[in-house]
């Protein structure tokens, strides 16, 4: 990581290359309104099989746009964070039961707005230096994925044009599970930071 963190971000072009078609034009047309702000965590451990991993979780269905998606452990920030970095991991904690202190912040990815929610989502990547014990909130979380980070290096942008929920939209296939939007995006970023 102390390699990353000295590297020039990707940013929103590698971001890009995952987003729904219409991404950039909503973007466009929205940088004026007053924008949420949220926070998500890049959560990087290591198994006892020495492979590097990262959370990803199944959202529950609910009334809204992220209802059943893939997507990383966070959320909107709250009044007792004290900045969007304690919203990650507060957000994680509550969300798969990481604990907030073992939790070592390395460095952000570049911000990512979501028309559809109005969020601006701040992506922060933490370490974690033992295995950690995975424990899913049944109110949030359905599942939780964990993809080696070698296997996210080799993943395959795909394109589907009838496919719903996903209409037109790039995306990955990570443990038989479709994942595209922000999340996409926000990997997209980091594999591109890696290679």
């Amino acid at each position: 990581m102390i390699k990353l963190k000295n590297k020039s971000l990707p940013g929103i072009k590698s971001q890009l290359e995952l987003a729904p078609p219409n991404r950039l034009k909503l973007i466009k047309n929205n940088k004026g309104d007053k924008k949420k702000d949220a926070a998500v965590s890049l959560c990087f451990f290591q198994d006892s099989d020495q492979n590097i991993k990262i959370p990803l979780i199944l959202r529950n269905t609910y009334d809204g746009v992220h209802s059943n998606q893939i997507s990383f452990p966070g959320g909107k920030k709250d009044k007792c964070d004290d900045n969007l970095i304690q919203t990650a991991k507060r957000e994680t904690a509550e969300e798969i039961g990481l604990n907030q202190n073992e939790m070592k912040f390395q460095f952000k990815l570049t911000d990512i707005y979501i028309p559809p929610s109005n969020f601006l989502v701040r992506p922060y990547i933490f370490t974690i230096n033992s295995t950690p014990k995975i424990i899913p909130n049944p109110k949030e979380v359905v599942k939780v994925l964990s993809p080696k980070v070698a296997d996210i290096l080799n993943l395959k942008i795909r394109n589907s044009s009838k496919k719903k929920p996903i209409n037109n939209y790039p995306y990955f296939i990570i443990e038989d599970h479709i994942v595209w939007g922000a999340t996409a995006m926000i990997l997209n970023e980091f594999r591109a930071l890696l290679k």
